[in-house]
């Protein structure tokens, strides 16, 4: 081999190296959707079931205790039984979300919600965890128009994470450590990044 074949081989190697390297990884290109969808100022507040963000907390408690009367919500549920909970639609088998929001300055800043399959045994084999996340991933884009972004965890012992980003909106997704549930984290950009900004 000669000199010249070993430099043509040497900037080739290097070339590639450059390339790969310079790809952009899942979470940059997470962060620069997030970026983008922030700059457009467009609010999407809409939740879920009637909720939104910067619902007041006075406006929360009485929605949902109305919503308890048409026997829509009611207190409890498989994540947290002070939450609260309510039947969806839209899923292969019968199924509730269970949620409550953070509030600051007494308005819906986050909301944190768990869906599970009602009366499922996963232990017989019938419903699996990946199942789930399937039906909740269907669902959440047909309440939402945001794109899903699967980020691999750094941790082995811990599962990949989805993030759906919609406007204002972030919905953090991932499976339960008890791998019968799966939760949801709302949390309102704006609000994020003026908390970031205090």
């Amino acid at each position: 081999m000669t000199l010249k074949n070993i430099n043509k081989i040497s900037y080739l190697l290097l070339l590639i190296v450059l390339l790969v390297g310079c790809k952009e990884s899942v979470e940059q290109k997470y962060k620069a959707f997030e970026k983008t969808e922030l700059a457009k100022a467009i609010r999407k507040d809409s939740l879920f079931l009637g909720l939104y963000f910067q619902m007041s907390k006075d406006t929360f408690r009485s929605y949902c205790f109305d919503m308890n009367i048409k026997g829509k919500f009611k207190q409890g549920g498989n994540k947290n039984m002070s939450w609260v909970e309510s039947k969806i639609e839209g899923t292969n088998y019968p199924a509730a979300i269970n949620f409550y929001p953070n509030f600051k300055n007494e308005k819906i800043s986050e909301l944190n919600a768990a869906i599970y399959y009602k009366n499922a045994k996963f232990k017989d084999g019938k419903f699996e965890i990946d199942s789930l996340m399937l039906d909740v991933l269907k669902l959440l884009d047909t309440w939402y128009d945001g794109k899903v972004f699967k980020i691999k965890s750094p941790f082995f012992y811990k599962e990949d994470v989805q993030v759906m980003v919609d406007g204002n909106k972030r919905i953090t997704i991932t499976p339960d450590a008890i791998k019968q549930m799966v939760n949801l984290w709302y949390v309102d950009l704006t609000t994020l990044k003026a908390k970031k900004n205090d």
